[in-house]
């Protein structure tokens, strides 16, 4: 089994400007083994996959970082790739509570951590832009005390649909590279004209969520646009609560079976995941 520092060294060199590698994440120990069986280079924790296995919403504040911590610690021993962990605002608005968060993440063994600008406050969303990157400042000097290859990604949560709004994130981006942030991330950036246009306007590494609907670029496109990183999000989890959800209200509301028609015993090409749960890892 790799070590910390390992992982942290290989996570940090995947992290090039076209390479585009892709990062899904899983939700639990499972998902987490098949993920690794398949041969990706790097996974993520899933704060909204997590989530809905405990039977709550995401970014509620329903969460907290001892939890988000544990689930990270239980997906990092169920793989020997690089585990990035999606740890919403850094469970507090101040920058004090951003550093207990990163220093707990490289403590359990993580090779990276997001840290949203979203605050979980309905009244005001996102923090100001001084407080976003004194938060991202403070984090970066956390992690460059105790593991400088761990990689601090930065997300600017706001919406990209006007001209003004994706200006604004543009600036917030930015302003976190600068703030040393070692790879930037929009979770709205969608479509190939505001991609390029982030791509242009900011020197980081950027990661692109790409388990959405209605996403269509590839993986190769968006490598040759420059994408660094292309992270899933929720977007396995959504597919695999979909299923249930739909199965058991097939059998609810119809009174018949043939919901079982659709699934497998075990999908073909998992032979190494069988092997991994043969030797017990």
């Amino acid at each position: 089994m790799s070590t910390a520092a390992d992982r942290r060294a290989a996570f940090k060199a995947l992290h090039q400007k076209g390479r585009a590698f892709l990062m899904p994440n899983p939700f639990d120990i499972g998902t987490a083994r098949i993920l690794d069986g398949l041969r990706f280079d790097a996974l993520a924790t899933s704060s909204a996959g997590y989530a809905w296995t405990r039977g709550v919403r995401d970014a509620e504040g329903l969460i907290g970082r001892d939890d988000a911590l544990a689930h990270a610690a239980e997906i990092i021993s169920a793989t020997s790739l690089p585990v990035n962990g999606d740890l919403e605002n850094g469970f507090g608005d101040s920058p004090d509570d951003v550093v207990a968060t990163v220093k707990g993440a490289i403590e359990v063994g993580l090779a990276g951590c997001s840290i949203e600008d979203y605050s979980q406050d309905p009244k005001h969303p996102y923090y100001d832009l001084d407080l976003a990157v004194e938060r991202i400042k403070a984090a970066v000097d956390a992690k460059n005390a105790l593991a400088a290859d761990f990689v601090l990604t930065a997300r600017s949560e706001g919406p990209v649909h006007s001209e003004h709004e994706l200006a604004e994130t543009i600036k917030r981006l930015n302003a976190f590279a600068a703030a040393g942030a070692d790879c930037v991330y929009a979770p709205q950036l969608k479509n190939r004209e505001q991609i390029a246009k982030v791509l242009e306007a900011v020197e980081a590494p950027i990661n692109i969520l790409a388990g959405r609907k209605n996403f269509h670029l590839t993986r190769k496109e968006l490598g040759d646009m420059g994408v660094a990183r292309v992270s899933i999000g929720a977007g396995l989890a959504k597919i695999a609560f979909d299923a249930f959800i739909a199965a058991a209200e097939d059998m609810k509301l119809g009174g018949a079976f043939g919901c079982f028609d659709r699934a497998e015993t075990m999908p073909e090409g998992l032979t190494d995941f069988q092997s991994f749960l043969k030797a017990g890892l």
